[in-house]
Parts: C-alpha cells; structure tokens; sequence
C-alpha cells in the first residue's frame, strides 16, 4: 500500500500544478430549462478572426482553456438546435477566469433525429501481429483477462489455467505496452476483463521487444478517455451455488465486481480499476500409478476430492501529462494480492508384488490429506518520458521497478485407517522477487519511414528460503530436514542493444530488425555454497513484411529468433513435496531454449468481418520438459530437464464477421504437426515422441429483439504429446444470456460456464506419462456446469440519461 501512497501522491501533484495555472473556464446551459447542454463545441478566437484553442464540453457542460496568453478573445460556443453564441473576453494571462454560465437561445431549426451507427473491426491485422476487440467475447464479461485470451484463434487454456499459443507455454504478457517478471497466468488474472478493451497477440515481434517468450506476446490494451470528462463502469458479479460439488468439504463461493474510471482535462489523463474475484472450483481426482524396483512392483491407485479455494484483487492507475508540446510523463502502478488454498484429500490403496513370482509382498489402505498454499502481494510501478527534439526526433525513457512477495507451504498427512497418522510432512517457503527494468530508445523518422535505435537493461533477483519439515512418530513434534531444506538465491541480468528499421510504402510494410543480448545468470545454493553460473551473447535477428495485394487482400511475412529463459522454479533444486505420490525439483543446470520461427499468410477483408490464414515453422533446440523418474517405491521425482529439439509445423485459420445484421461469429482452427526428441535423466534410451495438435476456439453472439442477446463458445484442445507421454484432451463450452437497459447504461448477463455434455469429459484432462521402471496417469475432474450472474453499469451513459429533479429556488437563494 504504501507504493500505491507514493504513486497517488505523484499524480495529485501533478493535478494540483496543472490547476495552478492561468485558466478560463466556464459551462453551457439551455436559456429556457437550465439544464446543461453536453458536448457543446467552444472555440477561442483572436480579434483578427484566427483559431487559437478549442474544445468540447463535458457531460455536464463544462469547459476549461489553460496557458492562454494575455489578450483579448472572442469565445464563440455552437451546438445543433441552438443559436451561435459570442463573447469578447479581455484575459490578464494570469488569473483565473470563471465566465459562468453561457446560456443558448434554441432555434426553430431542429433535427428530428440523427442516428450515426459505427462498428470498430473485431480483428485487425498487421506484419508482426493481430488485434482482437474484447466486446466479441460475451462469456468473458465480469472475469479476467485470461478469459479473453483462451478465445483467441491460436490460444489453449488446460485444465490447470496453463495457456499456450500455438501450442507454446513461453508467452510474455504486456499490459499497454509495459513487461512483467509474472507468469501469464498470474498476471492474467489481475486484470478485469471489463477493463480491456482489446488483445494483441504479437506472432514474430520486432527487435525493440526483449525476445523471451517462444510463443510471443499478449498485448492487454485497457481502456482510456477517449474526450475530455470523465466516465466510469461498475461491474458485479455473483455465482449461484454448485450443481455437482464432488462431494467436497466446503461450499464453493463465487462472487466478485470491479470499477474503472477515465478522466481527461486537457493534458492530463488518468485512468484506473479495482478489481476483486473469489472463485472457488470444486473437483475430484483418480489415478492409476505403479513402480518396479528391482524384482518389486509397487501399485498405489488413488482417488478423492481436489478443490481449489482462490480469489485475487488488484489496482490498476495509469497517468499522462504534457508538460509541453515536446515532452510528456506517463505513470503507472498495479498492484495485486493473489491467494489459493489447493485441497487434495486422497484415498490410496497400496499393494507391492514380486513380478517374477506373482507373489503379494504387501497390501495396506491409507488417506492423504493435502493442502497446498500460494500466495502472493504483487506491485509494478512504471515511469516514462518522452522528449521531441523535432518532428523528425523523439527521445524515450523509462523504468520499469516490479516487486513480488511471493509465499506459501504444502502440508501432507498420510493417515492409516483415518485414524493413526504415521506421516506428517510441512514445506513452508518464502520466494520474493525484485525486478527492474531500464530502457532508452531513440526514434528517427525519414521519408518513407523510421529508425528505432536504443538500450535496455533487465535484472531480476529472487532470495528463496525452502523448509521441511516432517515427522513418522505420532506425537513427537516435526523436526527440520536437512536434505530437502536450503536457501537458494538467483540473479538474472540481460543487456541489449537493438535497431529497428521501418519501412512503409503505400502498399507495403517492412520491418528489419537486429538485437543484440548479453545474458548472465547466476544461481547460488546458499547452504552448501554450490554455484551454478551461465552466460552467453546471442544475436536476433526479425523480419516482418506485409504487402497489400489490393484492396481486400493482404500478404505477410515474418522471421524472427527467440529464447525462452529458464525460470527460478524450473532452476531450484530444493525438493518439495508436492503430494504423497510426488516430489518435485528443479534443475539448476537447465540450458535455455533457442527457437526459430518462419510464418507466412494471408488476410481477406470481408464487407462485415475478416478471415486470415497462417502456416508457420518452429524449430527450438533445448525445449524445457517436466518428467518424471522413480524416488521410491510410492514417490515419483518430477524435475524439469532439457531434450534435445523440439519441431512445430502448423497452419492457423480463423475469422470473424456478420453473418446476418443480428448475428456474429468468430472462429479459430490452429493444427500442427509437434515432434519432441532426446534423452531424459538418467535413462538410457533416446525418447522421441509427435502427433497432431490441434485447438479450436468458436463461438456466435445473436442480438435478439427488445435489447436481448445471447451467445456460445467452446474451447477445444486435443491431446498433446510429450517427450514421456500425452495430455488429454480439454473442453469448455460456454453459453450466455444479456438484457441491456436504459440504452445500454446498464446491463445484466446470465452465464452458464463449463456445459456438461455427456461423456465428452468437460472440463476434464489426464496427464500420462510412463518409462521403464513406472507408469502414471491422472485424471484432473474439474466443476462443471457453473451459473453467474453479472450486472454492469455504464455511468457515463446514465448520466446522459437521467436527468433528476434539483431544488430551482433554494439554489436561487443560496
């Protein structure tokens, strides 16, 4: 809190200075009825007739000129219906003027009605990326921004919230153009979807963008004051209780809203949300696990309840100010608190043979309960400046500071007979982070286009403190275990240098990019005093070209080289306790992945819409793989370790448009052919593993009679292969129902999320994997058929509308 203090402070000081100055003011009114009259157009003239400033009142008839010089000024206020209106106005250059209030005689002279319809494009498209308008996503409204995404053409959410693009996991999310250190999930899921207003997915970025990310790029564009004024919206939102809970402990609660606001007054912009969601899921899980040591074969099939209890909150403030017509500060702050209890009470039954006998060994029925805690308090505080030497130079700086508290335990209890605990286990970890990024970028613009040259800075540390503790003996008291205990302190630092050059014709793009990088990494096992250091220079080269081949078609085509740094979860070799049947691990020595990508394709602009087709190659060398080996005969050591290569050879279809004048859909096929190869741990063989993948995401919005709407969209993901074994499939059908009133100022939307449909296992996904020496499979059952109600007011549009009694004589006489 006490950064969002500092950041508040520095934007109120900017307004109070802003308020400081010489200023003119006024508002207008109707000369019969006294009410305001919005959007009344003011100009300021000079006595010899010549345009020195203008604007447009607010919604409530308010109008301000600041930095006017002294001197003498006509005012002319116009508005359709009503008479001109002119004032001659002498202005010292230092006071500040009220004129009152401007009153407007009507005119016999009136329109009987004006109606002026405009649409944005739901998709647009460009060399290096493709934007998607929110509002074309109906079963997002009241939830996050990762309810948007997981539509989009080449995006796949699975069970786990984890989000790939065409089938890569290494996405960076840019929240108006800003980084963030936070996984896409995370920092998804602090943003209202309300609060976007569309999403631009990045496929080939250019130079000046850090290429960490093999998938590329999610751009949140949240929503700003488009005039002078201000606006706000305020969204609720309520679940109704669970159809099918599993039959777990507690009641799933489901509840959230969120606010946001615009305000623009000449050279200031503020804009701002707050948001909070609890949304609980209930589930339940079976699986199916076996391991041979030796001449033992050990099988421990389980099955119980795994529930999620999570909710999170954010801040989001973003100011702008022109200090002058050459320089201007931008300031921005988010700040989030993310918290998730994960609840697996599992019934195991444990049965050990010789195979080479048949022999039973031993047989015994035990229960685990499981409950894993994350939690985390999330700040951002972003600074820039920009400075224009002339209409051919501009100079950028910025700073970007991200802090993470990031903290949480796992707490197992293997329990015989639900009554004897014979094991009890407590990881308990601490993991902050502190980030800061540091970028100058020098913009020169010539004849036929641009240069953009500059330097960026990115460093990372994170100080994590790991502890277990356990005990076998019921009644004695847990003691701290060495082995799986440890402090781990990593460092990230990443310079580069880039130049990018931009080229445009009047038919043709063309984007040429070169970024050099310097990477350093160090990793440090405090305890034993273990170093793990690795560094390498690296160049990236882009290229993206786009050619218009008339009026309706486009080609493009891009290049680009890209790296996927290892994180500090997949670095840390601290074991962890993940559940009863695993232990989890890092690996310190993990190389980072390397991917090329080529892509080519073509949009068609349609009278109502659009449709593109993308085919594209990746090669990655290194690709990060989570697999497991056998620990003990009921453990299974899940660590993340590097193959050799990875290849996707895919095409992406998708579109958008108007069927009907009341009927609207969007679309996404995205289908590749993926190939894994190399060897795992320590195991001896070459593991080579491919398929077809495939995603889909559609769905179909109808505007129905008397401010009805309706819609539907489903979420498809086939089943994926793994260096190991395969992910299942994943479906999510989503239906929903809106009536808008008071012209659209308020609107009410009924969702039914997650539609069972039969045997299609909705909302379900197993993960198998299997070697020599054990077998897995899981199936993760998640809650389906979810009801919500969401309600959002539009107070910018029901001021427009309501106009409410006042007291005419007690405002006289007061």
């Amino acid at each position: 809190m006490k950064r969002f203090f500092i950041l508040f402070y520095l934007l109120f000081t900017l307004t109070v200075v802003h308020a400081q100055k010489s200023l003119l003011f006024g508002s207008i009114k109707d000369s019969i009825s006294s009410l305001p009259i919005s959007f009344a157009t003011i100009a300021v003239l000079d006595m010899d007739g010549h345009v020195v400033d203008g604007a447009v009142a607010d919604s409530i008839g308010g109008f301000r000129f600041f930095d006017l010089k002294r001197g003498q000024y006509a005012i002319v206020v116009k508005f359709i219906g009503y008479r001109q209106k002119k004032l001659v106005v002498d202005f010292d250059g230092r006071s500040q003027t009220n004129l009152a209030e401007i009153a407007l005689v009507s005119t016999d002279q009136r329109l009987t009605e004006v109606k002026i319809t405009g649409e944005l494009a739901a998709q647009k498209h460009s060399a290096d990326r493709q934007r998607y308008q929110a509002s074309q996503y109906g079963n997002a409204v009241g939830g996050t921004a990762l309810d948007i995404v997981k539509n989009l053409p080449s995006a796949a959410v699975d069970g786990n919230g984890n989000i790939s693009m065409r089938g890569n996991t290494g996405i960076i999310v840019l929240i108006n153009g800003k980084p963030s250190l936070l996984d896409p999930a995370t920092i998804l899921s602090q943003i209202a979807a309300n609060d976007v207003t569309d999403v631009e997915y990045i496929t080939s970025p250019s130079a000046q963008f850090d290429p960490d990310g093999k998938g590329g790029i999610i751009n949140l564009r949240t929503k700003k004051a488009s005039s002078d004024g201000f606006a706000w919206i305020v969204n609720l939102q309520g679940g109704l209780p669970s159809i099918d809970n599993h039959g777990n402990k507690r009641r799933q609660k489901r509840f959230g809203g969120d606010i946001s606001f615009q305000l623009k007054k000449n050279k200031l912009e503020l804009s701002g949300s707050a948001n909070y969601l609890r949304n609980d899921n209930a589930g339940f899980r079976e699986g199916s696990v076996y391991t041979i040591i030796g001449d033992r074969q050990t099988f421990f099939p389980s099955k119980g309840e795994r529930s999620f209890d999570k909710y999170n909150f954010g801040l989001r403030l973003n100011g702008s100010y022109e200090l002058s017509k050459k320089q201007q500060i931008n300031l921005g702050m988010l700040a989030s608190r993310k918290f998730q209890d994960r609840l697996a009470d599992i019934d195991y039954t444990n049965r050990t043979v010789r195979p080479s006998t048949g022999e039973e060994l031993s047989k015994i029925n035990y229960f685990n309960s499981n409950l894993q805690n994350k939690q985390g308090e999330f700040y951002l505080i972003d600074f820039n400046y920009k400075y224009k030497f002339s209409d051919t130079h501009l100079l950028q700086a910025g700073a970007i500071y991200e802090y993470a508290n990031i903290y949480g335990s796992t707490k197992n209890a293997n329990i015989e007979h639900r009554i004897d605990t014979v094991q009890w286990t407590n990881n308990n970890y601490t993991n902050p982070l502190n980030g800061l990024r540091i970028s100058v970028q020098h913009q020169w613009k010539l004849s036929h286009g641009e240069l953009l040259s500059g330097y960026q800075l990115r460093n990372d540390r994170q100080k994590g403190n790991f502890e277990y503790f356990a005990t076998e003996k019921p009644g004695e008291a847990i003691k701290l275990i060495p082995e799986f205990t440890g402090k781990l302190n990593a460092n990230n630092t990443v310079h580069a240098i880039f130049s990018q050059y931009d080229h445009k014709l009047e038919r043709t793009q063309l984007s040429l990019g070169l970024r050099y990088e310097y990477y350093q990494r160090d990793v440090l096992l405090v305890n034993t005093g273990m170093e793990y250091p690795y560094s390498v220079h690296q160049l990236y080269p882009t290229l993206n070209l786009m050619h218009n081949l008339s009026e309706d078609w486009s080609w493009k085509f891009a290049a680009a080289r890209r790296v996927q740094r290892n994180n500090n979860f997949e670095l840390n070799p601290i074991p962890e306790r993940e559940h009863s049947e695993t232990l989890e691990q890092g690996d310190p020595n993990l190389l980072p992945e390397f991917t090329t990508n080529v892509e080519t394709g073509i949009v068609k602009k349609l009278k109502t819409g659009s449709i593109f087709l993308n085919t594209y190659y990746q090669h990655t060398k290194n690709p990060i793989q989570r697999v497991n080996s056998v620990y003990a005969d009921t453990i299974l050591n899940r660590v993340f370790t590097n193959a050799d290569y990875a290849t996707r050879l895919g095409a992406e279809l998708g579109g958008e448009g108007k069927l009907l004048p009341w009927l609207r859909v969007n679309g996404g096929l995205n289908l590749y052919r993926y190939k894994i190869s190399g060897r795992v741990l320590t195991y001896q063989e070459t593991n080579s593993n491919s398929d077809w993948v495939y995603s889909l995401n559609a769905g179909v919005q109808a505007d129905l009679a008397k401010n009805w709407s309706t819609g539907l969209q489903v979420n498809y993901l086939s089943e994926r292969p793994t260096v190991q074994g395969k992910d299942s499939r994943f479906v999510a059908p989503h239906f929903n129902l809106s009536k808008a009133f008071l012209k659209g100022a308020i609107k009410a939307q009924f969702q039914w999320q997650f539609i069972e449909l039969g045997k299609w296992g909705v909302n379900e996904q197993r993960i198998t994997t299997s070697s020599n020496d054990f077998f897995t499979t899981t199936n993760y059952i998640y809650e389906k058929n979810i009801l919500m109600l969401n309600l959002n007011f539009n107070f910018y549009k029901l001021n427009q509308l309501l106009k409410l009694p006042k007291s005419e004589f007690g405002e006289k006489e007061f």
